[in-house]
Protein backbone atom coordinates (compact mmCIF):
# COMPACT_ATOMS: atom_id res chain seq x y z
CA UNK A 1 0.00 0.00 0.00
CA UNK A 2 1.65 3.28 -0.90
CA UNK A 3 1.01 7.15 0.57
CA UNK A 4 1.41 10.22 -1.40
CA UNK A 5 3.00 13.53 0.05
CA UNK A 6 1.43 16.68 -0.43
CA UNK A 7 3.40 19.37 0.69
CA UNK A 8 0.65 22.47 2.21
CA UNK A 9 0.53 25.88 2.52
CA UNK A 10 -1.41 27.37 5.31
CA UNK A 11 -2.29 31.15 5.66
CA UNK A 12 -2.72 32.74 9.00
CA UNK A 13 -6.24 34.17 8.92
CA UNK A 14 -5.96 35.45 12.60
CA UNK A 15 -3.52 34.97 15.90
CA UNK A 16 -2.30 32.14 16.53
CA UNK A 17 -1.75 30.71 20.17
CA UNK A 18 0.67 27.34 20.22
CA UNK A 19 0.49 27.09 24.22
CA UNK A 20 2.87 24.83 26.12
CA UNK A 21 2.30 25.85 30.11
CA UNK A 22 5.24 27.96 29.74
CA UNK A 23 4.73 31.60 31.38
CA UNK A 24 7.32 34.33 31.57
CA UNK A 25 5.29 36.39 34.49
CA UNK A 26 1.88 37.01 33.54
CA UNK A 27 2.19 36.08 29.72
CA UNK A 28 1.54 32.90 28.72
CA UNK A 29 4.07 32.28 26.07
CA UNK A 30 3.07 30.84 22.34
CA UNK A 31 5.59 27.67 20.10
CA UNK A 32 6.45 29.00 17.17
CA UNK A 33 5.08 26.65 15.09
CA UNK A 34 1.99 24.44 15.10
CA UNK A 35 2.27 20.97 16.33
CA UNK A 36 1.03 17.56 13.84
CA UNK A 37 -1.92 17.22 16.04
CA UNK A 38 -3.29 20.35 16.49
CA UNK A 39 -3.85 20.27 12.24
CA UNK A 40 -5.08 16.55 12.88
CA UNK A 41 -7.79 18.19 15.53
CA UNK A 42 -8.71 20.91 13.49
CA UNK A 43 -9.54 19.08 10.54
CA UNK A 44 -11.12 16.53 12.70
CA UNK A 45 -13.33 19.38 14.06
CA UNK A 46 -14.44 20.48 10.72
CA UNK A 47 -14.73 16.94 8.93
CA UNK A 48 -17.23 15.89 11.50
CA UNK A 49 -19.49 18.93 11.90
CA UNK A 50 -19.55 18.94 7.43
CA UNK A 51 -20.48 15.38 6.99
CA UNK A 52 -22.38 15.54 10.69
CA UNK A 53 -20.14 12.36 11.98
CA UNK A 54 -18.52 11.35 15.39
CA UNK A 55 -15.31 13.58 16.57
CA UNK A 56 -14.07 9.98 17.29
CA UNK A 57 -15.18 7.82 14.06
CA UNK A 58 -13.62 11.00 12.04
CA UNK A 59 -10.22 11.23 14.41
CA UNK A 60 -9.85 7.99 14.51
CA UNK A 61 -10.33 7.46 10.65
CA UNK A 62 -8.03 9.81 9.31
CA UNK A 63 -4.91 8.49 12.21
CA UNK A 64 -5.48 5.19 10.00
CA UNK A 65 -5.44 6.79 6.83
CA UNK A 66 -3.22 9.73 6.97
CA UNK A 67 -0.04 11.19 9.34
CA UNK A 68 1.25 15.22 9.54
CA UNK A 69 4.44 16.56 10.19
CA UNK A 70 4.57 19.71 12.07
CA UNK A 71 4.22 23.53 10.28
CA UNK A 72 6.60 26.25 10.43
CA UNK A 73 6.64 29.99 9.70
CA UNK A 74 7.35 30.63 5.86
CA UNK A 75 7.76 34.01 4.78
CA UNK A 76 9.61 35.81 1.71
CA UNK A 77 10.26 31.82 0.87
CA UNK A 78 11.97 31.59 3.86
CA UNK A 79 11.56 28.99 6.06
CA UNK A 80 11.82 29.84 9.87
CA UNK A 81 12.16 26.50 11.47
CA UNK A 82 13.84 26.35 15.05
CA UNK A 83 17.41 24.60 14.80
CA UNK A 84 20.28 24.78 17.26
CA UNK A 85 23.62 26.36 15.74
CA UNK A 86 27.01 25.48 17.64
CA UNK A 87 27.94 28.36 19.77
CA UNK A 88 25.13 30.42 18.02
CA UNK A 89 22.60 28.48 20.10
CA UNK A 90 19.07 28.66 18.84
CA UNK A 91 18.22 30.08 15.96
CA UNK A 92 14.78 30.86 14.18
CA UNK A 93 15.56 30.22 10.80
CA UNK A 94 18.12 32.67 9.88
CA UNK A 95 16.93 35.00 13.02
CA UNK A 96 18.07 35.34 16.35
CA UNK A 97 15.25 34.32 18.70
CA UNK A 98 14.84 38.11 19.55
CA UNK A 99 14.57 38.78 15.66
CA UNK A 100 12.87 35.94 15.28
CA UNK A 101 9.96 37.42 17.83
CA UNK A 102 10.47 41.05 17.07
CA UNK A 103 9.21 40.07 13.50
CA UNK A 104 6.48 37.70 14.42
CA UNK A 105 5.16 37.54 17.96
CA UNK A 106 3.33 39.80 19.55
CA UNK A 107 0.75 40.06 22.58
CA UNK A 108 -2.42 40.31 23.72
CA UNK A 109 -3.63 41.75 27.59
CA UNK A 110 -6.71 40.85 29.36
CA UNK A 111 -8.16 41.09 33.04
CA UNK A 112 -11.06 40.41 34.63
CA UNK A 113 -13.67 43.09 36.24
CA UNK A 114 -14.64 42.73 39.86
CA UNK A 115 -18.24 44.67 39.19
CA UNK A 116 -19.08 45.96 42.86
CA UNK A 117 -15.63 47.77 42.82
CA UNK A 118 -15.83 48.52 39.12
CA UNK A 119 -11.72 47.12 39.08
CA UNK A 120 -9.41 45.09 37.72
CA UNK A 121 -9.62 41.44 39.83
CA UNK A 122 -7.03 40.60 42.10
CA UNK A 123 -4.43 38.42 40.22
CA UNK A 124 -6.39 38.46 36.62
CA UNK A 125 -3.99 40.06 34.25
CA UNK A 126 -2.94 37.88 31.75
CA UNK A 127 -1.03 38.07 28.87
CA UNK A 128 -1.59 35.83 25.48
CA UNK A 129 1.54 35.63 23.62
CA UNK A 130 0.58 35.14 19.82
CA UNK A 131 2.13 34.86 16.00
CA UNK A 132 1.00 37.68 14.20
CA UNK A 133 -1.41 37.03 11.00
CA UNK A 134 0.96 39.99 9.28
CA UNK A 135 4.64 40.98 9.12
CA UNK A 136 6.08 43.52 6.58
CA UNK A 137 3.39 43.94 4.91
CA UNK A 138 2.78 40.52 3.90
CA UNK A 139 0.33 37.74 5.27
CA UNK A 140 2.08 35.35 7.54
CA UNK A 141 2.07 31.59 6.25
CA UNK A 142 3.39 27.93 7.35
CA UNK A 143 4.50 25.75 5.46
CA UNK A 144 4.10 21.62 6.52
CA UNK A 145 2.77 18.15 4.71
CA UNK A 146 0.23 15.65 4.95
CA UNK A 147 0.48 11.83 3.97
CA UNK A 148 -2.60 9.84 2.63
CA UNK A 149 -2.48 6.54 2.13
CA UNK A 150 -4.00 5.23 -0.88
CA UNK A 151 -6.86 4.04 0.51
CA UNK A 152 -10.17 5.93 0.83
CA UNK A 153 -11.09 7.47 3.71
CA UNK A 154 -14.58 7.19 4.93
CA UNK A 155 -16.43 9.61 6.46
CA UNK A 156 -19.88 8.56 6.91
CA UNK A 157 -21.42 7.73 3.71
CA UNK A 158 -19.02 9.59 1.75
CA UNK A 159 -15.50 9.24 0.88
CA UNK A 160 -13.06 11.60 1.70
CA UNK A 161 -11.90 14.04 -1.38
CA UNK A 162 -7.79 14.93 -0.58
CA UNK A 163 -8.10 17.42 -3.52
CA UNK A 164 -11.07 19.41 -2.43
CA UNK A 165 -9.24 20.30 1.23
CA UNK A 166 -7.88 23.56 -0.75
CA UNK A 167 -9.32 26.23 0.27
CA UNK A 168 -10.77 24.87 4.10
CA UNK A 169 -10.34 26.96 6.58
CA UNK A 170 -9.73 25.49 9.96
CA UNK A 171 -8.67 26.89 13.51
CA UNK A 172 -5.52 25.18 15.59
CA UNK A 173 -3.71 26.19 18.75
CA UNK A 174 -5.65 27.76 21.52
CA UNK A 175 -7.58 30.85 22.89
CA UNK A 176 -10.04 30.17 20.19
CA UNK A 177 -12.68 31.87 22.04
CA UNK A 178 -11.02 35.01 21.45
CA UNK A 179 -11.08 34.12 17.59
CA UNK A 180 -6.94 33.22 17.74
CA UNK A 181 -5.76 30.06 15.44
CA UNK A 182 -7.61 30.99 12.13
CA UNK A 183 -6.35 29.62 9.00
CA UNK A 184 -6.83 28.46 5.68
CA UNK A 185 -5.91 25.94 3.61
CA UNK A 186 -4.15 27.67 0.81
CA UNK A 187 -2.45 25.37 -1.21
CA UNK A 188 -1.46 21.45 -1.54
CA UNK A 189 0.90 20.24 -3.87
CA UNK A 190 2.38 16.58 -4.27
CA UNK A 191 6.20 16.14 -2.80
CA UNK A 192 8.71 13.63 -3.13
CA UNK A 193 10.41 15.52 0.03
CA UNK A 194 10.26 16.89 3.18
CA UNK A 195 11.17 20.59 4.18
CA UNK A 196 13.67 19.38 1.13
CA UNK A 197 16.01 17.93 3.64
CA UNK A 198 14.97 14.89 3.64
CA UNK A 199 13.88 12.11 0.92
CA UNK A 200 10.90 9.91 1.43
CA UNK A 201 10.14 6.50 0.92
CA UNK A 202 6.59 5.88 0.56
CA UNK A 203 5.87 2.10 -0.91
CA UNK A 204 4.53 0.83 2.74
CA UNK A 205 4.17 3.72 4.66
CA UNK A 206 6.15 7.51 5.03
CA UNK A 207 9.53 7.11 6.30
CA UNK A 208 12.15 9.85 6.02
CA UNK A 209 15.73 9.21 5.31
CA UNK A 210 17.67 11.92 6.79
CA UNK A 211 21.28 13.44 6.13
CA UNK A 212 23.52 13.04 8.88
CA UNK A 213 23.49 15.14 10.99
CA UNK A 214 20.62 16.72 10.25
CA UNK A 215 18.12 18.78 12.43
CA UNK A 216 14.75 17.80 13.82
CA UNK A 217 11.73 18.96 11.74
CA UNK A 218 9.23 17.36 15.21
CA UNK A 219 9.49 16.36 18.34
CA UNK A 220 12.11 12.90 17.65
CA UNK A 221 11.35 10.15 20.87
CA UNK A 222 14.32 9.72 22.45
CA UNK A 223 13.79 6.19 23.51
CA UNK A 224 16.06 3.15 22.49
CA UNK A 225 18.54 5.46 20.36
CA UNK A 226 21.73 4.66 22.56
CA UNK A 227 23.23 2.94 19.55
CA UNK A 228 21.56 5.32 17.07
CA UNK A 229 22.31 8.47 18.25
CA UNK A 230 25.86 9.47 17.92
CA UNK A 231 25.67 13.41 18.92
CA UNK A 232 23.14 15.85 19.96
CA UNK A 233 23.29 19.35 20.38
CA UNK A 234 19.97 20.96 21.49
CA UNK A 235 17.42 20.31 24.13
CA UNK A 236 14.97 17.65 25.81
CA UNK A 237 11.27 18.67 26.86
CA UNK A 238 8.56 15.76 28.42
CA UNK A 239 5.78 16.00 25.86
CA UNK A 240 2.40 15.66 27.39
CA UNK A 241 -1.33 16.50 26.23
CA UNK A 242 -4.38 16.21 26.99
CA UNK A 243 -6.53 13.57 24.80
CA UNK A 244 -10.12 14.70 23.88
CA UNK A 245 -11.38 10.96 23.06
CA UNK A 246 -11.63 9.15 26.55
CA UNK A 247 -14.68 7.68 28.35
CA UNK A 248 -13.51 10.21 31.15
CA UNK A 249 -15.05 12.98 28.88
CA UNK A 250 -13.39 16.03 27.03
CA UNK A 251 -9.57 16.48 27.71
CA UNK A 252 -9.81 14.86 31.12
CA UNK A 253 -7.06 12.77 30.00
CA UNK A 254 -3.66 13.42 30.24
CA UNK A 255 -1.02 11.40 28.07
CA UNK A 256 1.93 10.29 29.68
CA UNK A 257 4.96 12.23 29.51
CA UNK A 258 7.50 11.81 26.43
CA UNK A 259 10.48 12.35 26.46
CA UNK A 260 11.76 14.11 23.73
CA UNK A 261 14.41 15.89 21.45
CA UNK A 262 13.05 18.96 20.60
CA UNK A 263 12.78 20.65 17.17
CA UNK A 264 15.93 22.41 15.67
CA UNK A 265 17.60 19.85 17.85
CA UNK A 266 21.27 18.46 15.68
CA UNK A 267 21.36 14.96 15.64
CA UNK A 268 24.71 12.71 14.37
CA UNK A 269 23.85 9.30 13.38
CA UNK A 270 25.96 6.37 14.24
CA UNK A 271 24.64 4.25 10.99
CA UNK A 272 21.78 5.57 8.14
CA UNK A 273 18.45 5.46 10.02
CA UNK A 274 15.22 6.22 8.91
CA UNK A 275 12.34 8.46 10.72
CA UNK A 276 8.68 7.30 10.79
CA UNK A 277 6.05 9.54 11.99
CA UNK A 278 3.75 8.51 14.83
CA UNK A 279 -0.24 8.83 14.76
CA UNK A 280 0.55 11.95 16.84
CA UNK A 281 3.16 13.46 14.16
CA UNK A 282 6.55 12.69 16.52
CA UNK A 283 9.27 11.28 14.77
CA UNK A 284 10.60 7.51 15.72
CA UNK A 285 13.96 6.36 14.68
CA UNK A 286 13.43 3.27 13.09
CA UNK A 287 16.87 1.10 10.71
CA UNK A 288 16.03 1.37 7.31
CA UNK A 289 16.27 -2.21 6.98
CA UNK A 290 12.88 -2.59 9.20
CA UNK A 291 10.96 0.43 7.79
CA UNK A 292 11.64 -1.41 4.17
CA UNK A 293 9.30 -4.26 5.18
Amino acid sequence: MGWNCYRVTLEAKSPIHVGYGAKLGTVAKTRYYILAKHVWAALTNVLAQKHGENYKTVGDALKAHACFSYFYIKHNDKLYAPKYVGSEGLKIGDLRVEEFEQRFISSFGSTSMEKKQKSAEDGSLHEIEFIKTITLSKPVLFEGYLFFDNKQIQIGSKNLDVEQLTGLDIQVGGERTYGFGKVKIKEMIEAKELFEHFSLELDHEPVLKPKNPFYAYAHVLTEKTTDLVKNVSGDLEPLVGRDWCREKGAGRYITPAQICYVPGTQITLNQPTGLKITKDGLWVFAPINQTAT
